[in-house]
């Protein structure tokens, strides 16, 4: 077990704080464990054992806790006659009715320190969410970064990571690729049938995992929900645009992809349409789909882009005329510019690269990242391997 030090370091920013912190991400990507690793560092910091308090609600002996009443119960039992700080660990919480509102309760009493996670976007989503607005912060918990996937395996290559991902279940099996690809495939099927499919009861399974598939096959590229609808048509499988819309939104719900939107870096405009998506974990594609170094330049622009994330940027796409910049990274008033690419052999590949930069004016720093050990930084863009800019 590794200590997630970018999410530890943001918990204990926030500990003892009067604001709710709220874990969310992919099923399995170990929100579960970043608890247990942050309930030790208390410990050790001389908070007594039994000021804390962990209720996974996935585990049977709290499946009598059924609504925000039991839960209610149970931690304001679990703290009578007690005194300082207490610090409440709600795990899986949304298995709870109305969670929402004993955890607001909670946080009316001063005593209470509060931390929760969720593996569904609908979470916050809800009418009870008012409950909880201006009143927590929401932390999303990515699968392991490509410096974290080195300390669990010292000697493995950027190829290895290309293939296995960064879900944290396969490291057990010492990333043997079938035992693996039989574990990521069994984490795709819990996600997609606990929180999409019987979360929001949908009847048509098969046109859901067949979209899944064609999201996880284009990933990083431009496409419409009235492409996909065109694209199934010709498969002979009817599916109006409304339902591949939603279906969308379900998916991205359970943590399983990422909408990025297009802005026009020109005009300062915001695109509508045509979005791209990026997926959670590239491994998990590996398990579904395969092939992923036969796509690699999609797997690296998919493994900068979720980076970023984890860096704590927000990230959209940037149009300049006819040209796009991969990545437009914001955090604060700065911003950074990212291109992606696989091998800048041609001089072809390096204006292309390069050269959308031309008609961005601005100060801010502009990249362009590949898998070339020569530098081929120029103009004042700075060239960098992809594995290093991962290392960071």
């Amino acid at each position: 077990m590794i200590k997630r030090i970018r999410y530890l370091n943001i918990l204990n920013n926030y500990k003892d704080k009067p604001i709710i912190k709220i874990l969310t991400g992919l099923r399995r990507v170990g929100k579960s464990v970043l608890l247990d690793l942050f309930i030790n560092e208390l410990l050790e910091s001389n908070v007594k054992k039994e000021h804390i308090l962990k209720l996974n609600f996935e585990l049977p002996e709290h499946f009598d806790i059924q609504d925000y009443k039991d839960l209610s119960d149970r931690v304001i039992s679990w703290s009578e006659g007690k005194q300082g700080n207490l610090y409440v660990f709600l795990d899986e919480v949304g298995r709870v009715k109305d969670w929402e509102k004993a955890v607001n309760g909670f946080h009316t009493m001063d005593q209470f320190d509060i931390y929760v996670t969720g593996s569904n976007a609908d979470l916050l989503s809800s009418d009870l969410s008012t409950y909880l607005a201006g009143r927590y912060i929401e932390i999303l918990v990515h699968p392991f970064s490509f410096k974290e996937f080195r300390q669990l395996k010292p000697n493995a290559s950027l190829n290895d990571y290309i293939t296995y991902g960064g879900m944290p279940s396969i490291a057990a099996f010492d990333y043997d690729y079938e035992i693996s690809m039989n574990v990521l495939r069994d984490s795709f099927n819990s996600a997609v049938l606990q929180d999409v499919i019987h979360r929001n009861k949908i009847r048509n399974s098969t046109v859901l995992e067949k979209l899944i598939e064609y999201v996880f096959n284009n990933t990083g590229k431009t496409f419409s929900a009235l492409s996909i609808s065109k694209y199934f048509k010709s498969q002979r499988i009817s599916v109006s645009v409304d339902t591949i819309l939603n279906y969308l939104k379900v998916i991205r719900n359970a943590f399983l992809i990422y909408k990025v939107r297009r802005n026009d870096l020109m005009g300062k405009l915001v695109l509508k349409t045509e979005e791209k998506y990026y997926i959670a974990d590239h491994g998990i594609r590996e398990a579904i789909v395969g092939n992923n170094e036969k796509v690699i330049e999609m797997i690296l622009e998919n493994m900068v882009y979720v980076e970023l994330l984890r860096r704590g940027y927000t990230v959209y796409i940037g149009k300049v005329n006819e040209q796009e910049i991969d990545f437009v990274a914001k955090k604060g008033k700065n911003i950074k510019y990212y291109q992606v690419s696989y091998l800048l052999e041609t001089d072809k590949t390096r204006n292309r690269e390069f050269g959308v930069y031309e008609h961005i004016k601005d100060n801010f720093e502009k990249y362009v990242l590949s898998m070339d050990k020569i530098d081929f930084s120029q103009s004042g863009i700075i060239h960098k391997n992809i594995e290093d800019f991962l290392l960071e």
